[in-house]
């Protein structure tokens, strides 16, 4: 009995680095895969809309959670993802959400910023 609690206790560090080591290749496993379905799913909705939509694929318990930005004053637009995300994932059991797209404000030019882009800077 003292001889299998010594060759336990002996082998546990080994036992615990293959663990460890186990958990690691599982963790980058999940990471790989999730990155590998952005991509996806980044270029068919390039491909189907051009650079308009980017996604953010994460894996999740109940399956995969993709969000996206989009415009939602232009109906056609959010059908054409919500078919590209059904047509990346097909049978996955994956979750949509959909976020209002901020719209781009105009930028603000004033008279002391045009001085300054002209003034040239130099160091000697």
């Amino acid at each position: 009995m003292e001889t299998v609690i010594g060759l336990l206790l002996a082998a546990s560090p080994m036992i615990l680095t293959v663990a460890l080591l186990l958990g690691v290749e599982r963790r980058q496993h999940r990471v790989q895969a999730e990155i590998g379905r952005q991509i996806a799913l980044t270029d068919a909705l390039h491909a189907r809309l051009g650079a308009l939509v980017a996604p953010v694929v994460r894996r999740r318990r109940r399956g995969w959670q993709v969000t996206a930005a989009v415009p939602v004053e232009q109906p056609a637009l959010v059908s054409a993802v919500m078919t590209t995300v059904d047509e990346v994932f097909g049978r996955a059991a994956y979750e949509l959400r959909l976020h209002r797209q901020a719209s781009v404000a105009p930028a603000v030019r004033t008279r002391g910023l045009a001085r300054t882009a002209q003034e040239s800077l130099s160091w000697t």
